[in-house]
């Protein structure tokens, strides 16, 4: 039996780059398993990372990030898992591929019953980024707020939900009116247009809630934005660059509020816990999922022999893309 695998031979555009081939089933060695991909979460660090952009994979290898599969076979001291369990591959896992080899030990089980596969494949990456933002740079409490802008990305989407459980407010910032009943429904407790966010009153309003935490993702003019919206002494915490600007933020800023600046990996956060904890972590966030109170806006799905289609989509932006792209291998 032989099955499809997509590797991606060296650096350069996908077209050229990656290459879809045939491999022979395996067997698994005694602490391993054989896992039957269900679905890949695709990321522009996917696309970033075939280019060569992004040195974050070295080549040869198999693209991707994060995925949810099903157990297909396991060797014979494989530990608790059986054949049929759903799990979720560690996070950094190459997983486009329609199966995988892989330590047993370094998979999550996901309690019953499953959301879809497209909703569990995308919450490793994401579910870890938005969990450690609201957990390892500010003491929150209970009816304390934060601000974020991108709040329509799959991590403001997370985050939304993860403070809505721990009972800390969110203020989100949007580009688009549409989005706001979105992220009420998912649990925001306010959301502004970024076009409104310089109004005097609106930042009136916001600097009265003494918001310590703030949340960019954007980059740019928007991390002076947020500055500006903080109480003295708070803290921003970047992730991101939607702008692909350098953070922007003013002297006066850093010197008569005492703002904090500091730059955000996801990979931090495990190096400050262990790996028990991390699985439990994992386990929660996929439970959460399966309670639908983590969901993700799907663009799109793609089977594993229209990759070309997916690594496009994931270039788009903003409406052109409008959610996340969810690659199916055995589709």
């Amino acid at each position: 039996m032989s099955y499809l695998s997509l590797k991606l031979t060296h650096y350069g555009p996908p077209e050229s780059s990656l290459q879809l081939t045939e491999c022979q089933e395996e067997n698994p060695n005694p602490e391993e398993a054989i896992v039957h991909i269900d679905a890949v979460g695709m990321h522009i660090a996917d696309s970033l990372t075939a280019r060569g952009t992004e040195i974050l994979k070295p080549v040869p290898c198999i693209p991707g990030f994060e995925g949810v599969g099903t157990v297909k076979k396991l060797g014979s001291k494989a530990g608790d898992l059986k054949e049929g369990d759903k799990v979720l591959l560690p996070m950094g896992t190459g997983a486009m591929t329609q199966q995988l080899k892989i330590p047993a030990s370094s998979l999550t089980k996901v309690p019953e019953p499953y959301a879809p596969d497209e909703q569990l494949a995308l919450i490793t990456v994401n579910g870890f980024t938005a969990y450690f933002l609201l957990r390892d740079y500010w003491p929150l409490k209970e009816g304390d707020w934060v601000i974020q802008n991108a709040a329509n990305s799959n991590v403001g989407r997370y985050l939304i939900a993860l403070a809505k459980e721990e009972g800390v407010n969110t203020l989100n910032i949007v580009r688009r009116k549409s989005l706001i009943p979105e992220l009420i429904e998912l649990g925001a407790t306010e959301v502004i247009l970024d076009r409104e966010h310089s109004d005097e009153k609106i930042l009136e309003n916001i600097l009265s809630k003494n918001i310590k935490l703030a949340i960019d993702a954007v980059a740019g003019q928007a991390t002076e934005q947020l500055a500006k919206s903080i109480s003295d002494e708070g803290l921003i915490v970047n992730y991101g660059t939607v702008t692909k600007e350098m953070c922007h933020i003013s002297f006066w800023s850093l010197f008569r509020k005492k703002i904090t600046l500091k730059g955000m990996s996801t990979l931090n956060g495990f190096e400050t816990r262990t790996e028990e904890r991390v699985k439990e972590i994992h386990q929660d966030l996929a439970v959460m999922a399966n309670q639908s109170m983590l969901q993700t806006k799907i663009a799109a799905t793609y089977g594993i022999e229209d990759y070309l289609k997916a690594y496009r989509h994931i270039d788009q932006t903003g409406k052109e893309r409008d959610g996340k792209i969810v690659l199916l291998p055995n589709n």
